[in-house]
C-alpha cells in the first residue's frame, strides 16, 4: 500500500501573462468602453474616452455593457470589442466582486492584444493591482480616479474624468513593466 502526500499550499495565482503593447499614438484609433453596469461607471468611462478622442483624434466606437459586475464579460461582448477597438476602458473596480471581475476582463482583453485601462477608485486601486497580479498581469494599466462613483453627480463624474485624462493618455501610449 502506498501513501500519497499532497502539498496543501498549491499554486497561488496564474502564470505570468503579457501586456499588450501601448499605442504609439491615439490618432485614428478606436476606443471602446466596457461598462460593468455599476452605478455611474459607464458615465465616467465614456467621459474619459470622449476626452481622449477629442484630444488625440481617436474615436469612441463602442460603449457596451456586460450582464453583471459580478460576472466576466460574455464571449459575444468580448468579440464585439475585439472587432471594434484598438484600446478599451473597462471597470469599474470599486467594490469586491466588481474589482475581481473587472480585473479578469482587463487581463483577458490584454491577452487579445488590446491595451486596456482598468478604471478603479482610489480605495480599490491596490486591490485591483493584487487581483491582476493573481491573474498573471501585475503590470496591468490601472487608471485611478478619486471616487466615489455611486452617489456622485454627473458634474462630479465629469470633473473626475477630466482629472484622469492625462493619466489615461499616458497609460494608453506606454507599456508598463511589472513592478
Amino acid at each position: 500500500m502506498s501513501i500519497t502526500i499532497i502539498d496543501p499550499t498549491g499554486r497561488v495565482g496564474e502564470l505570468a501573462k503579457r501586456l499588450a503593447p501601448g499605442l504609439d499614438v491615439l490618432a485614428g484609433k478606436r476606443i471602446a468602453v466596457l461598462d460593468n453596469l455599476k452605478p455611474h461607471a459607464g458615465h465616467i468611462q465614456g467621459g474619459i474616452a470622449r476626452l481622449l478622442a477629442e484630444r488625440t483624434g481617436a474615436s469612441l466606437t463602442l460603449e457596451i455593457a456586460k450582464t453583471s459586475a459580478a460576472l466576466p464579460a460574455e464571449p459575444a461582448v468580448m468579440q464585439r470589442i475585439r472587432e471594434s477597438a484598438d484600446m478599451v476602458i473597462t471597470g469599474s473596480a470599486d467594490c469586491g466582486s466588481c474589482t475581481s471581475w473587472s480585473s479578469h476582463d482587463t487581463v483577458e482583453l490584454e491577452q487579445l492584444g488590446i491595451p486596456t485601462l482598468l478604471l478603479a477608485t482610489a480605495g480599490f486601486t491596490e486591490i485591483a493591482r493584487r487581483v491582476c497580479t493573481l491573474y498573471g498581469l501585475p503590470q496591468a494599466r490601472i487608471l485611478t480616479v478619486r471616487g466615489p462613483l455611486g452617489g456622485s453627480t454627473d458634474a462630479e463624474l465629469d470633473t473626475m474624468a477630466a482629472e484622469a485624462v492625462d493619466d489615461a493618455l499616458l497609460l494608453a501610449t506606454t507599456t508598463p513593466v511589472a513592478p
